[in-house]
């Protein structure tokens, strides 16, 4: 149960992005000040020695020397650290008014990310604008990664759940709720200098992508040679400056020139490699160690699940920092100077070369579960967000023994603003039963079958749903709400809509395990009022009773009728009523057929002609 208020936590979040924004101000003023410092300092330092030097003794320029180079190294290193913490608490402040925006529906500062794959032809996905703009996803996703974000968006738009996998995922989301203070830490230590500065920076999924794809080599027999060679060039060298021999150490270093040039393509691309990995790995292990080394001692779920992370034998600390020091030494081409000098001495490239690669192939397998597991915990933190952030919304599991198929108490929608949503109860009493909503225009049935779809594509992810109570059978969700025209494939809006509903003739009569929840909005509108209404009956009497329940709606109430014929269609309906010459509506369903129709007056009131006289 929770101990806060929407309204409580709102004012929480008011006061903290207050706070964080005087503290912000303060650090900023401070690198301002510390940015005047360090020039006086290095000016006057420069004076200081160069007096020292022209009027004083030797060893007072050397200590003003070592003074100087002690006080203005410390001075950087103080500034640099205020600019961290100035980075740190900027993106504190972004994570909590991101939180607020979120509880506000405030979409400008809500960010939207986006995603890998296309789900143009999706039963649901944007019929119920789950994805886009202004979507379920946007409001939910507060991930970092966009492998994070892909993760959820599989969530939400899986067309049939794991139902088993759902109860799991759902524990470890409610204990992430209770622990605000993780899910920010881990998006804080995700965001630190998370961001691409150069095209060419690569993703974590690059990054994976390239250490499967990895060979190992092997150049023991090139090393062994350039290591002897190397060993003869330095021992030759020394005895020539001790001018025991002649400087025989000419010959053996041209022959190693020679044979390292032989293997210099074996080492190309090291140094962009090396450091695209030492990079890209230093920023993911401030991610690694707080998952590592997290005091998991409340969240059993949680803790189970992030085994990977915290278990000896296999810690991301043991391999990362390794491999991290491995190609820092790898990229010494950063530096033309010492790169010639490391390896004018020895096989420096080659030997980082062939090290580098074994623990590539021996790092991969590792690599690719810490980042699926951290991919999978962003979508739980998201979704634990966006429970935390609505108290009043709960948690619910899809049971395939329910006593009705689906039974709702005060179920709202999500993307509506609080203080303007309607909720109903709504109940559908047996597999097979279809609810035919009539109603007048702007009267709440498009955003009836919505609320009805995105509750239900919430519950099987494993995410509270907007509602007092819900109970649902596992379903498959399909929709034909949002059915548009095709130009490059010339298909108009009513075939588009046609070969909709044949795919749910399909799967009403495919004998699944696993029944159908369909939503059918304004059914055959692309065509005449005479075939539209011969074609509709005909649909409903065809569905009925099948694998599965549904919502249709109509502007048709010559359907009405058809509660009669079909016993398994129920009539509902939304109304409104005129006061003062004005339409309202109350968007609440009732049982029965629309007793109302409003196109006339929106059209007097709009200042059309409704009239043929």
């Amino acid at each position: 149960m929770n101990t806060y208020s929407r309204n409580s936590l709102q004012q929480a979040l008011k006061n903290q992005i207050r706070r964080l924004s005087n503290k912000t101000e303060e650090l900023d003023q401070l690198s301002s000040r510390l940015s005047m410092v360090r020039l006086g300092t290095f000016v006057g330092g420069l004076t200081l020695i160069y007096l020292a030097g022209t009027f004083g003794p030797e060893w007072l320029f050397w200590l003003s020397v070592a003074a100087f180079i002690g006080g203005f190294w410390k001075l950087v290193n103080l500034h640099n650290h205020v600019d961290r913490a100035v980075e740190k608490f900027t993106i504190w402040k972004s994570i909590r008014s991101q939180h607020f925006a979120r509880q506000q529906l405030n979409w400008d500062k809500i960010p939207e990310h986006n995603i890998s794959e296309d789900y143009e032809n999706h039963p649901f996905a944007y019929d119920l604008d789950l994805i886009g703009q202004h979507s379920l996803l946007q409001l939910i996703d507060n991930a970092t990664y966009n492998g994070s974000t892909d993760q959820l968006c599989k969530y939400l738009l899986n067309r049939e759940a794991d139902w088993d996998k759902i109860g799991n995922r759902q524990a470890i989301i409610k204990e992430l709720v209770q622990i605000p203070q993780f899910r920010d830490q881990l998006h804080l230590r995700a965001k630190i200098g998370s961001e691409k500065e150069l095209e060419t920076d690569w993703s974590l999924d690059e990054l994976r992508t390239y250490l499967h794809q990895s060979e190992e080599v092997n150049y023991t027999l090139s090393l062994a040679v350039l290591g002897f060679l190397s060993l003869c060039n330095i021992t030759l060298g020394i005895l020539y400056l001790a001018g025991i021999i002649n400087p025989y150490v000419i010959f053996s270093f041209i022959l190693y020139l020679v044979i390292y040039n032989f293997n210099s393509k074996k080492v190309s691309g090291l140094y962009e490699e090396s450091h695209q990995i030492k990079k890209l790995l230093t920023q993911f292990n401030a991610v690694l160690n707080f998952l590592e080394n997290y005091n998991y001692a409340n969240q059993s779920h949680l803790k189970k699940f992030c085994r990977i992370f915290w278990k000896n034998d296999h810690s991301p600390s043991k391999y990362v920092n390794k491999i991290i020091r491995i190609a820092g030494a790898a990229s010494s081409q950063q530096s033309e100077v010492i790169w010639a000098l490391l390896n004018f001495l020895v096989p420096w490239d080659l030997y980082f070369t062939q090290k580098l690669s074994s623990y590539k192939k021996e790092l991969a397998p590792y690599f690719s579960e810490w980042v699926d597991d951290v991919y999978k915990l962003e979508a739980y933190c998201s979704m634990a967000n966006f429970a935390w952030l609505h108290p009043h919304y709960n948690f619910t599991l899809p049971d395939k023994d329910a006593e009705k198929p689906f039974l709702a108490t005060s179920l709202g929608h999500p993307l509506i603003p609080e203080e303007q949503k309607v909720t109903n109860d709504v109940s559908i009493d047996q597999k097979g039963n279809i609810l035919l909503i009539t109603g007048s225009n702007m009267a709440g049935k498009s955003t009836f079958l919505r609320t009805m779809g995105i509750n239900l594509a919430l519950c099987f992810a494993g995410a509270p749903v907007n509602a007092k109570t819900l109970s649902t059978i596992p379903f498959r969700l399909f929709c034909s709400i949002n059915v548009s025209d095709s130009l490059d494939d010339g298909l108009s809006h009513f075939y588009a809509e046609v070969k909709r509903l044949r795919e749910l003739l399909n799967l009403l009569n495919d004998n699944h395990q696993t029944p159908v929840f369909f939503m059918v909005d304004e059914i055959y509108r692309g065509t005449n009022n005479r075939e539209r209404l011969q074609g509709s009956k005909a649909f409903l009497k065809q569905v009925a009773g099948k694998n599965g329940v549904g919502l249709v709606s109509t502007h048709d109430l010559e359907l009405a009728g058809l509660e009669e014929e079909i016993p398994q269609l129920s009539n509902y309906h939304f109304a409104e009523t005129l006061e003062d010459d004005k339409m309202s509506f109350k968007y609440k369903l009732k049982p029965g057929p629309c007793p109302t129709t409003n196109a006339l007056k929106i059209m007097e009131m709009e200042g059309l002609p409704t009239s043929t006289n």
